[in-house]
């Protein structure tokens, strides 16, 4: 009987691709810690040897689940070379990305891992420094540049958080041009405004 060749078996790159999709919806649903294996492979309808063909565990998994739902595309086209960044613009473009269901579930994963698993935690904030943050701050320039981009990131990731994952109706239930109009002016000032005096101004005399 002659011997099965080497190699990778027909369909494993989308076997791999649904397991991936499988361990975010999962992640999302369920946080890191209550994501199993097992649970992620009946959603993928793999066996769990199948999963550890292909990844080392479930940390591995996560890692290649970390798919960030902002690219660097979109944030350089919002980068405009010859003036300020529009808090308005940014906004708008984030919250319309969000409307996509398939975006919303990778954001939501990524929320729910950062903040229940300290290495997922990490891994998240190294992708969204390097793909969002640190371009804005450059961009931005000044020596107050990484205050503002994290103010403005606080905003974002707040209505992110009360829109998915902790869904609080006058947030979630928001249209989007409702939120703009609400909240890009806070984002606004934060990226160009004024901030208000440093901890050091003053007269410098006790009261």
């Amino acid at each position: 009987m002659n011997a099965k060749p080497l190699g990778r078996r027909p369909g494993t790159e989308s076997s791999r691709n649904g397991i991936i999709d499988a361990a975010r919806q999962e992640f999302a649903a369920k946080g890191f810690e209550r994501a199993t294996i097992r649970s992620i492979a009946a959603s993928a309808g793999v066996d769990p040897a199948t999963i550890y063909h292909f990844f080392d565990g479930k940390d591995d998994l996560l890692a290649a689940a970390l798919e960030f739902p902002v690219d660097a595309d979109t944030i350089q086209r919002l980068l405009a070379p010859d003036g300020p960044v529009s808090g308005e613009e940014m906004l708008s473009t984030v919250l319309a990305m969000w409307q996509q269901p398939e975006v919303a579930e990778k954001l939501t994963a990524l929320i729910r891992v950062a903040v229940t698993q300290p290495a997922g935690g990490a891994a998240v904030s190294s992708v969204a420094d390097r793909t969002i943050w640190s371009p804005l701050v450059e961009h931005i320039g000044g020596a107050d540049a990484e205050l503002r981009v994290a103010l403005a990131a606080s905003q974002i990731i707040g209505l992110a958080m009360l829109r998915f994952v902790l869904p609080f109706a006058p947030v979630a239930d928001a249209s989007v041009d409702d939120l703009v109009e609400k909240v890009a002016p806070t984002i606004q000032r934060y990226l160009t405004g004024n901030l208000g005096p440093t901890p050091d101004a003053g007269t410098g005399e006790p009261e």
